[in-house]
């Protein structure tokens, strides 16, 4: 198979990963492009299986409502979403009077926090759930992908999405296709894993942000600068941030060891069945978590070398 970001020949990287947060069934490999160092995930999803696992397999079914009415009343301070690596929650940038356009809305946290900051929300998400949640608390909101969006064309004043990029089958015309509605002044915020992540090469094919199926492309710098220069956008700012919870949720998901057609309780809010295969010395390791939290600090550090678990990129126009 061809790199889908430079059509670069690929090399197998790991072979049989599974799902091993959801219990989605099959097993999948990674293909590393030669070249740019893109990874991309096979076999991929169209959008119509998307928007089918994602209503079937993610834990949203049982949202509590009055969680997401009351989210702007929960806000982090600023000082708090930057000592926790919170930066890549693109939304939080917000600036009053702000129209904004929030692509992976989810069940609309976003959006009442975007109102919370001052801005004016309208939200974008495939998932059945989300539109459920939208339509009980009247959001802005439309349940599809950015191809079928029905808002306003070059009106939004910032276009947000976290953790979004790495689960569109075709990230460029992704790019292209928000682009056009965007303000001309207007700006681009993402968030994505970075393959070039210090844990990544700690924790190899055991990384958390593979996330087989649902992350569908892997960027490095190099594979993401490549995709940039091909949408008609120009990059205004790229750093790193890694959210204190992820190393946390990291050590937690390698020891639940969960095996393929299994969901891990933990993304559930739900405990951990203890026949997943959890080893006594493992189980030890669990009381060590706070400590862990407390010394997370260096992941601030790991962010100002650039070798944090997430990019956060602006984008404009050219």
């Amino acid at each position: 198979m061809k790199c889908k970001i430079c059509n670069n020949k690929t090399i197998v990287k790991y072979k049989g990963l599974f799902d091993d947060r959801h219990g989605y069934p099959g097993k999948f490999n990674l293909l590393e492009c030669v070249d740019c160092g893109f990874i991309q995930t096979n076999p991929r999803l169209n959008n119509q299986q998307i928007s089918g696992i994602y209503s079937k397999y993610y834990p949203r079914q049982d949202v509590d409502i009055k969680s997401v009415r009351t989210a702007g009343e929960n806000m982090p301070a600023i000082d708090k979403i930057r000592k926790k690596g919170l930066i890549g929650t693109c939304h939080f940038h917000t600036k009053k009077g702000e129209k904004v356009l929030d692509i992976g809305s989810g069940v609309g946290y976003s959006l009442v926090e975007i109102k919370a900051l001052g801005g004016k929300a309208w939200g974008l998400d495939p998932d059945d759930n989300s539109s459920k949640v939208a339509n009980k608390l009247k959001l802005n909101f439309h349940k599809g992908f950015i191809d079928d969006c029905p808002f306003e064309r070059n009106s939004f004043d910032l276009i947000t999405a976290s953790q979004v990029l790495e689960h569109i089958p075709n990230p460029l015309r992704f790019l292209k296709t928000a682009k056009k509605f965007l303000k001309p002044n207007g700006r681009i915020l993402l968030s994505f894993p970075n393959t070039g992540a210090l844990y990544q090469k700690l924790w190899g094919q055991k990384w958390l942000h593979w996330h087989i199926p649902y992350h569908l492309n892997h960027f490095n710098r190099k594979s993401f600068e490549t995709l940039v220069n091909q949408s008609g956008l120009r990059t205004i700012s790229i750093k790193t941030a890694t959210p204190n919870l992820w190393t946390i949720l990291q050590i937690k998901s390698w020891l639940n060891n969960v095996r393929e057609g299994e969901r891990d309780g933990m993304w559930d809010g739900k405990p951990v069945d203890a026949k997943r295969g959890q080893a006594k010395h493992k189980e030890k390791l669990l009381q060590f978590l706070p400590l862990i939290e407390k010394i997370l600090g260096v992941n601030r550090l790991i962010d100002w070398l650039g070798l944090g678990e997430s990019f956060v990129v602006e984008l404009r126009q050219k």
